[in-house]
C-alpha cells in the first residue's frame, strides 16, 4: 500500500522535474551523445506521459502510443508557435514543453 502511494508521488515529481532536467543539460553545452539522447526521449515522450497519467486510460499499449502521440503533437505546434513568433530556438520550445510537463504533473499532484 506505502509502495503504491509511494509512487503515485514519485513519478509525477520526476516528470515534472525531467523537462528542466534536460533544459539544464543543453544549457551545459557539452555532453553532445548524452544531450542529443535526453532532448530526443523527453520531446518523444515526457509532456505527453505527463498529460496522459491524467486520463482515465488503464491499458499500458493504449496509454504509451497516447503519449507519444501528444508528446510529438505538442512538440510540432510549439515549435509551430515559436517558428511564427519569430523565436525559434531550442530552449524556448524546451521551456514551453517543461511548463506543459510540469503543469500536467502538478495538477496529478493535486488531484491525489
Amino acid at each position: 500500500m506505502r509502495s503504491l502511494r509511494l509512487r503515485r508521488q514519485v513519478i509525477p515529481l520526476l516528470l515534472a522535474v525531467s523537462g528542466w532536467l534536460v533544459l539544464g543539460i543543453t544549457a551545459i553545452g557539452g555532453l553532445q551523445a548524452v544531450r542529443l539522447l535526453a532532448v530526443f526521449a523527453f520531446v518523444l515522450a515526457g509532456p505527453g506521459t505527463a498529460l496522459v497519467r491524467l486520463l482515465p486510460t488503464r491499458e499500458f499499449l493504449e496509454r504509451a502510443v497516447l503519449a507519444v502521440a501528444i508528446s510529438l503533437s505538442l512538440a510540432t505546434l510549439v515549435a509551430e508557435l515559436a517558428y511564427i513568433g519569430h523565436v525559434l530556438q531550442p530552449a524556448a520550445v524546451l521551456v514551453a514543453l517543461a511548463a506543459v510537463c510540469s503543469a500536467a504533473a502538478a495538477v496529478e499532484l493535486i488531484r491525489g
